[in-house]
């Protein structure tokens, strides 16, 4: 580290209020505004790792105010305006990252200091080698680094965007919102061309007349004629199957007493237009025929060669039934065969 020079060069713009991470020097060739000679970064990357390296505190390089710390003479008031905790390349330039002190903060906010000057070393053929820290000053002199911590270049910028995009230039969320939905949507059309295969001033066009009359794929078609008779077949399986679902409500409901002669026409139109609203009605319907009567005439009629009439019992659950006195007769005659033949 000998012969190396130690200079101070303020930044020529004011800085944020207050900010955590500023610029702190340029990165490769540079010149101050007093022309001292010309100055070179090269190798930030170890500038970086040797300025904390050999800082005096440990792993903090300090942020005065006038570099008073750095006087040739000493300061008898080296009170830190800030601690930079990190630096970092960022294209053209070393950022640092900084914790201010109460004082420092209060300095920029009341704009007691508006700029910022690296402390760093160098060889004779002005080779950058080592960053001290900073201090906070008044009397600029890194051109290069105007950009730095102005809001005023930021705020003429926000306005050009946001006039473009016509959105107020103090909603800086909206406008960076708005950007990114936009690149999305840049996206997605790039993605579009490229599925469509077309390019040139008219791709948009191209693309839109192919979702209006997109060209026939023989592949995804089929003749009309086969079509129909597929839409037939369907139609008649599913008249099938809701014809078998039908049927089998309807003979629940007669299982159930619930459904008699007289009720049949109406309940197998409302079953067949509305399966779901005739089982339905079934659930809550009364039982009109109490089964088990019949069934108990049925257990208690004699054997066929001795049944020659029925009994007024018998009659009341025929009438019941809706069924003539002689079918009703006959039935019981052939159910009392059949179990005579059982035995």
């Amino acid at each position: 580290m000998t012969n190396l020079v130690r200079n101070t060069c303020a930044m020529t713009a004011p800085l944020p209020s207050p900010a955590e991470r500023i610029e702190l020097i340029p990165v490769g060739a540079f010149r101050t505004a007093d022309n001292r000679q010309d100055f070179r970064l090269d190798d930030p990357t170890a500038v970086i790792a040797d300025s904390f390296r050999l800082a005096a505190g440990g792993k903090l390089l300090p942020i005065d105010f006038d570099h008073r710390t750095f006087a040739d003479q000493g300061s008898a008031d080296s009170r830190a305006a800030g601690w930079i905790t990190a630096l970092e390349v960022e294209g053209d330039r070393i950022m640092a990252s900084v914790e201010w002190t109460a004082e420092g903060r209060q300095a920029l906010e009341g704009r007691a200091y508006r700029f910022v000057s690296p402390v760093f070393r160098n060889r004779p053929d002005g080779q950058v080698v080592l960053i001290e820290g900073a201090g906070l000053v008044n009397n600029p002199a890194l051109p290069q680094l105007r950009q730095l911590a102005s809001k005023e270049p930021q705020m003429d910028l926000a306005k050009e965007v946001g006039g473009k995009l016509g959105l107020p230039a103090d909603q800086p969320a909206q406008i960076v919102a708005r950007i990114v939905t936009l690149l999305s949507a840049e996206t997605q059309l790039t993605s579009i061309l490229a599925a469509a295969k077309v390019s040139g001033d008219d791709a948009t066009r191209q693309v839109c007349a192919r979702l209006i009359a997109p060209a026939a794929d023989p592949a995804q078609f089929v003749p009309k004629v086969s079509f129909d008779e597929l839409q037939t077949q369907f139609a008649s399986l599913q008249k099938t199957v809701t014809d078998g679902k039908v049927e089998a409500a309807l003979e629940a409901a007669r299982a159930a007493g619930k459904l008699t002669p007289d009720l049949e026409s109406w309940a197998t139109q409302l079953a067949s237009k509305d399966l779901a609203e005739f089982q339905a009605w079934e659930k809550v319907a009364p039982v009109r025929v109490d089964l088990s009567r019949r069934q108990q005439a049925h257990r208690q009629a004699p054997p066929a060669t001795e049944i020659t009439e029925l009994t007024s019992e018998q009659r009341q659950v025929a009438a019941q039934l809706g069924i003539p006195a002689d079918r009703f007769l006959a039935s019981l005659k052939a159910d009392a065969k059949e179990k005579e033949e059982a035995r």
